[in-house]
């Protein structure tokens, strides 16, 4: 003990307990910002660009206000468009450059001329201001958006191979297993394939639940999965899904990783 009878690690003691303060601080703000208003923007944006990209479908092959039969069946092709044309629509990829920030931040954090936050910002001390402004300049860097892409290219990949593309006999997903003589058959095949809209909109719908929910199928990997929370003192005891292993193997995930650790 020191003279006035305190333990020499007092003050590395109060430093730690300062410094997870003011990170818990930073924590409740962004969360706050995502799950309040960031999560109901994007499901409002997605729903619209849902609705875009299937305009022409209807499970009734209805008639709409064009007098035009709108289509009640779809092919691999068609379901496959309506993923790619929602996600131009909300990653803008077609305007994205590689010098841009992720579009989607405005999802997490606010745009710099909103100030909704500022009276929050004042209040915080020094140490939660400086990680929360360092946490921006990462969500703004071109490593984080390449990152970003990579795993949502991933993601979809990974829904379409392994989940919605099952449910055509012949599908695109397939066609790099296929000979040079059999790819012309297969693509005209493939072609003609429809199914009901409400098959597939259930099956896609059933995927979409399987892909991001469902766990790793081998114990061992539940075990030692340590995620991307292993920056936590105890590891989760399993993987939320069963391609979230991917991502964290890909090389701008890692890169990004080493950025945010250094």
């Amino acid at each position: 003990q020191t003279q006035d009878g305190s333990s020499p690690s007092a003050p590395a003691n109060r430093g730690a307990e300062k410094y997870r303060s003011s990170h818990q601080t930073v924590l409740a703000r962004t969360y706050h910002r995502v799950f309040s208003k960031g999560i109901p923007s994007l499901a409002a944006e997605v729903a619209n660009a849902v609705e875009m990209a299937t305009r022409q479908y209807d499970v009734r092959g209805a008639i709409d206000n064009s007098e035009l039969a709108l289509k009640a069946d779809a092919s691999f092709e068609d379901v496959a468009s309506w993923i790619e044309n929602t996600r131009d629509h909300i990653e803008h990829r077609q305007k994205q450059t590689k010098a841009m920030s992720s579009v989607l931040t405005k999802f997490v954090i606010p745009p710099e001329d909103q100030n909704e936050d500022c009276t929050q910002h004042d209040a915080m001390d020094e140490l939660a201001r400086h990680i929360l402004d360092e946490t921006f300049d990462l969500l703004e860097s071109p490593i984080f958006t390449n990152a970003e892409r990579s795993c949502l290219d991933a993601t979809f990949t990974e829904l379409r191979d392994d989940r919605y593309a099952k449910l055509f006999s012949h599908s695109s997903a397939d066609n790099g297993n296929s000979s040079d003589g059999d790819h012309g058959d297969m693509k005209k095949e493939e072609e003609e394939e429809r199914k009901p809209l409400a098959n597939v909109v259930t099956h896609l719908q059933k995927s979409a639940v399987a892909t991001f929910h469902r766990p790793p199928s081998h114990k061992e990997e539940m075990e030692s999965w340590g995620g991307i929370l292993g920056m936590m003192e105890e590891p989760l005891p399993s993987a939320p899904n069963s391609y979230l292993p991917i991502l964290e193997r890909l090389s701008s995930v890692l890169e990004l990783g080493d950025v945010c650790f250094d």
